[in-house]
């Protein structure tokens, strides 16, 4: 199909355009709290929030979305979260923006089968790791440029986090607008639309049979743990540097985005690289980046020396790019087909998701608990080791493979 990269990239910078507006709330967070009057308790579900009800949801979500065509998904989806982020901007009260955050992170989640479904009908599957591989690159340069923004937008607004959330929900809006315009379906091409019409797909069967699947399990847990850590950093690490060495959000927030940014050509790099080494060799990739997010996330909170920094969260983006590997795993499942993928993507997202949903919540009862915020964070930097213990006992595999 003609135009493919374009279709895919404008479906990708839009996906991570909404990405950044969840993630970018930890820049908020100080302000919203100062605000609202919240413990940091509080603080960390409403961190947690935007991914606690995918916990539960993800799953029958996808199956139910994954019947629609993805410029229809996609064109509902982003106008909910539009709805639901003026929902968190308006909010009188800590609950009502709460739930805001809640339906947001679904409506945002329950976008991810459009992506599945369009790499089917546009690409071919030795081609899937590297669609992955561009998603991580946007993902890093929308979710790192909106973390160098969100602060100058904030401190424009005289510390108004109301006006900024506005902001990002009038943004998705004209996204759902410009999709319904240039979006398309993409091909229904030979591969995906018989396996569509299988009558084995009945309501259940779908969702038995990738849950089956031993390898997703044990990479959602490896990813869990990444997330975990991640998730809390850019959470806490701004009211972490803020409080205890007086480092402002424009430096925080320029020093997570170096670390989000560089993680999309590390991504890229990574893409290239894997399918040319053995399986081994993929696993001591993986359990290498798993360690050097560990040693980089504690080297984050010991000191505040800025060009120090600098070079530690270069080091820990290129850790990031272990991304489109867990990412392309659900696509070369042996049998699997493409509406089983979307649900097999989903299940590791949902893995995923509970180690983004729980990080910051674990984060601030620890701060509660223990009184020490630095202490919440050390702890809390160790979960990436998951990601060592499970990519050794998975097969990293680059190309699919029949039954």
């Amino acid at each position: 199909m003609k135009h493919r990269w374009a279709i895919m990239g404008l479906w990708l910078l839009s996906s991570v355009a909404g990405f950044m507006m969840v993630i970018s709330v930890g820049l908020l967070l100080p302000s919203i709290s100062a605000d609202l009057g919240l413990t940091p308790t509080q603080q960390g579900f409403y961190g947690s929030a935007a991914f606690l009800g995918n916990l539960f949801l993800t799953l029958p979500i996808s199956w139910w979305v994954s019947r629609y065509r993805p410029k229809i998904l996609t064109t509902v989806t982003f106008a909910l979260s539009s709805a639901l982020m003026f929902v968190q901007g308006w909010g009188p009260n800590f609950a009502i923006v709460l739930l805001g955050r809640l339906g947001f992170g679904i409506s945002t989640l329950a976008r991810e089968p459009a992506r599945v479904l369009l790499m089917h009908r546009l690409f071919t599957p030795r081609e899937f790791i590297l669609v992955s591989g561009v998603y991580n690159l946007l993902f890093g340069l929308v979710v790192g440029g909106g973390l160098v923004l969100t602060p100058i937008i904030l401190s424009r607004v005289g510390d108004d986090w109301r006006r900024v959330l506005l902001t990002f929900a009038v943004t998705l809006g004209v996204l759902a607008v410009l999709w319904t315009i240039l979006g398309s379906d993409g091909d229904d091409n030979a591969e995906s639309q018989p396996q569509e019409a299988d009558p084995a797909d009945d309501r259940l069967g779908i969702i038995k049979r990738v849950m089956g699947y031993k390898e997703l399990w044990i990479a959602g847990a490896g990813s869990m743990g990444t997330t975990m850590a991640w998730s809390s950093f850019v959470n806490f690490y701004p009211t972490l540097m803020l409080d205890v060495y007086d480092v402002s959000l424009n430096w925080t927030g320029l020093l997570l985005a170096i670390g989000i940014a560089v993680g999309g050509p590390s991504g890229i790099a990574l893409s290239r690289i894997v399918p040319r080494v053995s399986g081994n060799r993929r696993r001591n990739i993986l359990q290498a980046i798993g360690v050097t997010m560990v040693v980089t996330y504690l080297a984050m909170i010991l000191t505040d020396s800025i060009p120090l920094l600098i070079v530690i969260t270069l080091v820990s983006g290129v850790a990031q790019g272990y991304w489109p590997i867990l990412n392309s795993i659900p696509f070369y499942l042996p049998g699997i087909r493409p509406r089983e993928s979307t649900v097999a993507l989903s299940l590791m997202m949902t893995l995923g998701t509970f180690g983004v949903a729980t990080g910051p919540a674990l984060v601030g009862a620890l701060q509660d608990r223990l009184g020490d915020l630095r202490l919440a964070m050390t702890i809390i930097s160790f979960a990436p080791l998951l990601l060592v213990i499970c990519s050794s006992l998975i097969q990293i595999r680059t190309d699919q493979v029949e039954d």
